[in-house]
């Protein structure tokens, strides 16, 4: 009778022997679905980096059209005009397709009493988006 008490009897660590398997288990899917959130953030921040810089890229385009050919340059004379062009970006980097619709706009100015008429061109750049600037038109306009 003494040997089947004693075979009944448990060790005190029998019952955790599994408990250390699953809790490694546990903490290691938490880690996989903390680690796939993290690379899911990343990837998304570097897709929005992405398109900032495209988009930083063409307004510099923009920019170098407007200074080297000025604000009124192919606009007419009265109405509305659209030219296509291409805005280079780089050496190896060009934005095609790029619309550029100037609108000739008459102002009055009126300075200490005196009113004078004045034309004002209204220059608007849109380029589609394609893949450089995400989703969209990218539309710059004075």
């Amino acid at each position: 009778m003494a040997r089947s008490t004693e075979s009944r009897r448990r060790h005190p660590l029998a019952s955790q022997r599994g408990d250390a398997l699953v809790e490694a288990l546990i903490a290691m899917i938490l880690l996989g679905v903390i680690g796939l959130g993290l690379v899911y953030a990343l990837s998304r921040a570097m897709v929005a980096q992405k398109y900032q810089k495209g988009q930083s890229l063409a307004i510099q385009g923009i920019r170098a059209d407007l200074q080297n050919a000025g604000v009124a340059n192919g606009c007419p004379a009265a109405g509305a005009s659209t030219v296509s062009s291409n805005l280079s970006l780089g050496s190896n980097l060009q934005v095609t397709g790029v619309q550029k619709t100037c609108t000739i706009t008459a102002v009055t100015v009126t300075l200490n009493g005196v009113a004078k008429s004045a034309s004002l061109p209204v220059v608007q750049y849109a380029a589609d988006a394609e893949t450089l600037f995400g989703p969209g038109t990218l539309t710059v306009s004075n």
